[in-house]
């Protein structure tokens, strides 16, 4: 009799045990920090992609891969959320994950590219601003003194916007090219100078607008 219930006691694990196997091998490695539950990952990357997504958005149809490549982070977005409504958290926490990673890298390239084009840009300025204070010198007048808070505010810009970059902090450091391209271009405003065509989408984009070609709109 004992050794019935010894058997019967054994089969009793041993199901146990398979069961609890079973369960975890189904459920799906988690790719996100394991320090935090799935929900508290949801949570802030349900919030934090999605604003970063809606912030990035002119500079990728802009300067990036246009509207595909926007899509591509909002689909993902979408596929997580509808992981988290199902229930399957860690799925939806893994995507999640996952769409934050390449919304960064995105917003990386998008910068690098703000970077070179705003410090292109702004050298362009200085140049054309020592040219200019030469001429003034030769005729014994002074800098405009608005044209030189205009120069070093695009300075300061760039400064803060490479801080920013070398942080990984994309979002924000696209934010301070565009204020540092904006003082550029008010220079050219200021001093009259043509401002050369190859700018003119920098010119929209830095008032988080999309740029239209007169091709598109033909």
């Amino acid at each position: 009799m004992a050794k019935g219930w010894r058997i019967v006691g054994v089969f009793i694990f041993l199901t146990v045990f398979a069961v609890a196997l079973s369960a975890q091998q189904a459920e799906p490695v988690k790719e996100f920090n394991p320090l935090y539950n799935p929900q508290q990952v949801i949570q802030r990357l349900s919030y934090d992609n999605f604003k970063s997504i809606k912030l990035l958005h002119t500079a990728i149809v802009n300067f990036g891969g246009g509207e595909a490549e926007f899509e591509r982070l909002v689909n993902d977005y979408a596929e997580a959320t509808s992981y988290y409504f199902r229930g399957s958290l860690v799925e939806s926490a893994n995507l999640f994950t996952k769409n934050e990673k390449d919304i960064h890298a995105v917003g990386m390239k998008l910068a690098q590219k703000f970077k070179e084009d705003t410090e292109a840009l702004h050298r362009e300025v200085i140049k054309q601003h020592v040219k200019s204070n030469v001429k003034l010198s030769l005729k014994g007048e002074k800098a405009d003194p608005t044209a030189e808070l205009l120069v070093s505010n695009g300075a300061f810009g760039i400064n803060k916007a490479n801080d920013l970059f070398e942080r990984s902090k994309p979002v924000d450091a696209v934010y301070y090219y565009r204020r540092a391209k904006e003082s550029c271009f008010k220079y050219y405003e200021l001093t009259k100078e043509p401002l050369p065509d190859r700018y003119k989408k920098d010119v929209v984009d830095a008032q988080n607008k999309i740029y239209t070609s007169k091709e598109k709109e033909k």
